[in-house]
């Protein structure tokens, strides 16, 4: 008897669910997200027929896109915890600060310092890095629950130690 390799595999759903799938997809997000999203899937599609079999590729397929595009919206609708100051540092009025910026990203740095490593790292990761708490949870092996107590406790805690630099370098925010 003939089995399926991944790539046979891979390429058989991508025959028969890849075009509903993006349908799917672009009714839901832009036309360039769209794109990004449906590699993304199959990127993970196709690194995940490596490791396990898949029982039914066409609802694992809508769970991993409608993930993403929750992720997704979620992103967008969150607040940066921090200020890119790189990025207003030319456009701003001196009357924005009252000390050097690169004095705050010292304190900044010299508070994710004081934060425990293993919160320190989640916390990097998802709001400077960019990476979503589940594949944070993923890589590191451990639950998502944990990924996400570890960013609260990481944020709480980065809040405690930045209030009195926050107040010091804004003023009237």
């Amino acid at each position: 008897m003939y089995e399926l390799t991944e790539q046979d595999e891979w390429g058989q759903a991508y025959q028969e669910f890849g075009p509903e799938l993006e349908s799917f997809v672009r009714s839901r997000v832009g036309n360039g997200d769209a794109e990004d999203l449906l590699q993304e899937v199959w990127a993970v599609f196709a690194t995940t027929l490596n490791e396990e079999k898949i029982a039914d590729p066409r609802a694992w397929l809508y769970r991993v896109a409608r993930n993403r595009i929750t992720d997704g919206y979620r992103q967008a609708t969150r607040r940066p915890a921090f200020q890119d100051l790189s990025a207003t540092e030319d456009t701003a009025d001196e009357a924005d600060f009252r000390g050097d910026p690169d004095e705050l990203w010292e304190e900044i740095e010299a508070a994710l310092d004081q934060v425990p490593p293993d919160q320190r790292e989640v916390f990097v990761r998802n709001e400077l890095d960019g990476e979503t708490l589940r594949e944070i949870a993923t890589d590191l092996g451990i639950p998502l629950k944990t990924v996400i107590s570890r960013k609260g406790y990481a944020r709480r805690r980065l809040r405690d130690l930045l209030q009195e630099v926050y107040e010091e370098y804004f003023e009237d925010y």
